[in-house]
């Protein structure tokens, strides 16, 4: 029955061919105007994985609470000294808060005015004892460095320091060796070019031979668009043009570059259609190339192409339809169509010059095509489709849509298949064929396989089965970031900030119901082994100040008036350059009578120093830069510092504050795992052993690594279900069409065969599996058990010498199409994505060679004939249909 429709719907198809191409091409028009104006990707990450898991629904609520979380830039902001980093994220955070039609809220983290005033009192009390102190004894000092903080004044107190102090032991060389050695550093790589600056506030910790980047942090969320491909893309566009507005690189010899949940996902987005238009091309011109070598006439190729093109429209239109908007996965229908679709095409392209070859005829040489290929193009086409909507109840939403669409698009390819395309042919009238189209040099392959079949079965079952103990060895990457572009920007720099806090790229949360409730949590956390440290709204309030504002005070009435003098008027070049001269004289004068462990670090100096007299003005005003602007900077710092006064929760900024606490009292605990450097072999135990110890300390524990691993358990039960109903489904529907169990496992075994040597063959070439490209191991069902159903039906028919027929050519030629569009991928700039294209490639190959090489020696020598009900007018003189084989031998197949 399903034949003679097949045969019918062509045969209408043909003979009405002008209605035909008229009905495709308004549906066509129609699907391409709808798909234009209903064109829509969804880029919300966060909405392609639903599930009601525990784990997900913590998650959820932590990102209702702070949604800011997910949606935040942040911009790091990098000079080679802390006081030049704070100054300018300060300016930018200034800046970017003025612009509220962009941005929702901007902080400071751990900076700006808060954080200036009360950052004596986050020190511990000894220290600010301590150094209340030291700056007390340092008061002349300060007083010198304030009257005149320029390279000039710098270079005459010290040398002021090294003449009379130094003589009389009030100080010594040894003491200073520190200040010495990042001076000298500072001006020698000032002098090579480089961004170096002397930091007054890190000068115990700042490397002595190389110029440091230090970091400050600005924290954006800004007003997103979904309906772009980069939903923040325009805010971050507006934060580099306040850097660059702010001119921060002349200024503070600052960079800003943005990392954050935001710029992670616009530019993982942006590295997915990175050279998809030219990879897109390229594909095209390969999978024309491929059409030409498998069909060999330009009317055909061109039928086949428009009938692809066709299907790949309306399918774009029903997709739309059925899912409202693509998302970042659904948009790979296109490639999956192209390489599935174009399948079709060729099957029934390559058995038209077949039976062209026999029967000149055109409309019947069609008709017979139908008559041979319809009924195995059905049966593909349903088993593909299947595998495709098997991914439907599946908590993996988008891949769950990818599979409605594609499934549909598989149908939609085989209507044109054998509607549109026989349409073109008959209206294009492509030449005859002189010779059959087959695989002649597989015929010696052919006699082999015939005459060494149980050898041969016996040795393949051997290899498979030994690779099987690699198998213990796949790996399983579910870590998200490594699915990004290192190279970008966003990645680049979350890479090179592994140990600072504000990344946060491990932790995890506790959403309280009260703030009160997460400070108990946090230092009952606090006291588990595996973590480093916890953080709620209440770390951003010093502890013990009534202890700490006593000194600070003491220390305020001391300084305060010689901080508030004024500064004395910049000095020409010509007095810079006679201080540092003499600062260079006296710097020798010093190492010399003074040997120890300060001479060295002073003789740099000097060197140092009198290569600066000696160079352009220019290098002197960079100088003056890298080393007078940040004790200018640290000396506003340390006056306003000294005007501490008691805070409470009240006084923490709001932006701050909506970090850590809603607006209905729920407050959040942040808590750090310890853990080895991220590159460690004990990294994934140690980060399974923090989940875990969590956890058990407290279940509200949610996002971070957890979600991570949880997502991964979800999406691995979504895709072993996908894999489930997909062998379950495919395994009933090739009951039903070939009603032998026998014929059934003769389809599935090399099927399974080709799984096991995919993933064996990923282990070999330490290719492993991630959220990407799992997906191509239920596809593989879909895919592999198409070709293997061609094989298997025309052994039912009674062919044989199957390796060297048109049929092997034509599944040849259809695989390397599929192959062009699902390589294509591999050349993505996006990680993801070029996993994904590698392993479907791979399990495309893996799946080719079961097909065209184990599945005929495992069918052997043809069984009987399976006879199929032929009209009367396609049967040749015999009454039968006939398959001819490359070999010239007829067999029956049907009265």
């Amino acid at each position: 029955m399903l034949t003679a429709l097949l045969i019918r719907l062509v045969r209408i198809a043909v003979h009405r061919a002008g209605i035909t191409i008229a009905v495709a091409s308004v549906l066509t028009l129609l699907s391409g105007i709808y798909a234009a104006r209903h064109f829509a990707i969804d880029t919300d990450i966060d909405r392609l994985l639903e599930s009601n898991a525990p784990w997900a629904l913590r998650d959820a609520a932590i990102d209702k609470a702070f949604p800011q979380r997910r949606q935040m830039i942040l911009a790091v902001v990098q000079a080679p000294a802390r006081e030049l980093a704070d100054a300018a994220a300060d300016a930018l955070a200034a800046d970017l808060e003025t612009q509220t039609q962009r941005f929702r809220t901007v902080s400071r983290p751990g900076g700006g005015e808060y954080f200036g005033r009360a950052g004596l009192m986050f020190l511990p009390t000894e220290e600010v004892q301590k150094l209340t102190a030291q700056l007390q004894e340092a008061k002349p000092l300060i007083g010198l460095l304030q009257r005149d903080p320029s390279l000039r004044g710098l270079s005459d107190t010290l040398s002021t320091t090294l003449a009379l102090p130094l003589q009389l032991g009030q100080v010594k060389l040894e003491d200073m060796a520190s200040l010495l050695e990042r001076s000298a550093a500072a001006i020698e790589g000032t002098l090579a070019g480089q961004h170096a600056a002397l930091s007054w506030m890190d000068l115990d910790t700042q490397p002595k031979d190389k110029p440091t980047q230090a970091s400050a942090f600005v924290a954006i969320t800004p007003k997103l668009d979904f309906a772009n491909l980069a939903a923040g893309g325009d805010a971050s566009d507006l934060i580099r043009a306040s850097a660059a507005r702010l001119d921060l690189s002349r200024k503070f010899n600052a960079t800003v570059r943005l990392t954050g949940p935001q710029p992670l996902a616009d530019e993982e987005f942006a590295s997915v259609a990175e050279g998809a238009i030219l990879n897109g091309v390229l594909t095209l011109l390969l999978v024309i190339v491929i059409l030409w070598l498998a069909l060999r006439s330009t009317k055909l190729i061109a039928a086949v192409l428009i009938s692809l093109i066709a299907g790949l429209i309306v399918t774009a239109a029903l997709g739309l339809a059925m899912v409202g908007s693509l998302n970042m996965i659904s948009v790979a229908f296109a490639v999956l169509f192209i390489g599935l679709g174009g399948d079709f095409g060729i099957q029934f392209g390559v058995r038209y010059r077949a039976e062209r070859h026999e029967h000149p005829t055109l409309h019947l040489a069609l008709e017979r095509s139908a008559a041979v290929a319809g009924g195995p193009l059905a049966l593909a086409a349903a088993a593909t489709a299947l595998a495709f909507f098997c991914f439907l109840p599946t908590d993996y939403r988008g891949v769950a849509e990818l599979g409605l669409i594609a499934g549909a698009g598989m149908l939609v390819a085989f209507f044109f298949t054998l509607t549109l395309l026989p349409a073109l042919i008959s209206v294009f009238r492509p030449h005859g064929e002189p010779t059959l189209p087959s695989v002649r040099w597989l015929a010696p392959a052919d006699e082999f396989f015939e005459r060494h079949r149980n050898a041969v079965l016996i040795g393949a079952g051997v290899l498979i089965l030994a690779g099987v103990p690699l198998l213990t060895h796949l790996r399983f990457d579910f870590d998200p970031l490594n699915l990004k572009d290192p190279n970008s920007e966003s990645m680049a720099t979350l890479r090179a900030l592994a140990d600072a806090p504000e990344a946060g790229t491990e932790d995890v949360s506790v959403l309280a119901p009260s703030l009160d409730d997460a400070q108990k949590t946090a230092k009952r956390l606090a006291a588990v082994p595996e973590v480093l440290r916890t953080i709620t709204l209440y770390s951003l309030v010093p502890e013990d100040q009534e202890a700490k504002l006593p000194l600070i005070s003491a220390a305020s009435a001391v300084l305060s008036p010689i901080l508030a003098q004024p500064t004395a008027a910049a000095a020409s070049d010509a007095l810079r350059v006679a201080a540092l001269k003499r600062l260079g004289s006296q710097l020798e004068l010093a190492a010399e009578d003074h040997p120890g462990a300060g001479s060295a670090p002073a003789l740099r100096l000097a060197k140092a120093v009198q290569r600066l007299a000696g160079a352009d003005p220019r290098q002197r005003d960079r100088a003056e830069a890298a080393i007078a602007l940040p004790l200018r900077l640290s000396l506003a710092r340390l006056q306003l510092a000294l005007q501490a006064q008691p805070v409470s929760v009240k006084d923490v900024p709001p932006a701050l504050v909506r970090d850590w606490v809603t607006p209905d009292g729920r407050a959040l605990v942040s808590i750090t795992p310890r853990l080895p450097a991220p590159d460690s072999d004990d990294f994934p135990d140690t980060l399974d052993q923090f989940i875990d110890a969590v956890l058990r300390a407290d279940p509200r524990a949610a996002s971070g690594p957890i979600s991570v691993r949880g997502s991964a358990d979800t999406i691995m039960g979504a895709f072993g279900k996908a894999t489930g109903y997909a062998l379950l489904s495919i395994t009933l529907l090739l009951w039903i069409t070939l009603r032998r169990f026998g014929d059934v496992l003769r389809t599935l075994v090399p099927l399974l065969v080709s799984t096991l040597v995919t993933l064996e063959v990923c282990v070999l070439i330490d290719l492993p599996l991630n959220f990407a490209n799992v997906i191509a191991l239920p596809l593989l069902l879909g895919v592999g058990v198409a070709f293997k159903i061609y094989y298997v039906m025309a052994w039912r028919a009674g062919q044989t010498h199957l390796l060297q027929s048109s049929l092997t050519h034509a599944v040849l030629f259809s695989a390397a199409t599929t192959a062009a569009a699902f390589g294509s991928l591999s050349f993505s700039h996006h990680p993801g994505t070029a996993s994904m294209g590698q392993l479907l490639a791979l399990a495309l190959a893996c799946t080719l060679i079961g097909a065209v090489f184990f599945q005929p020696i495992l069918l052997g020598r043809p069984r009987d004939t399976v006879r199929t009900p032929i009209p009367p007018d396609l049967q040749d003189d015999e009454g039968s249909l006939e398959l001819v084989s490359s070999a010239g031998r007829k067999t029956s197949v049907g009265d």
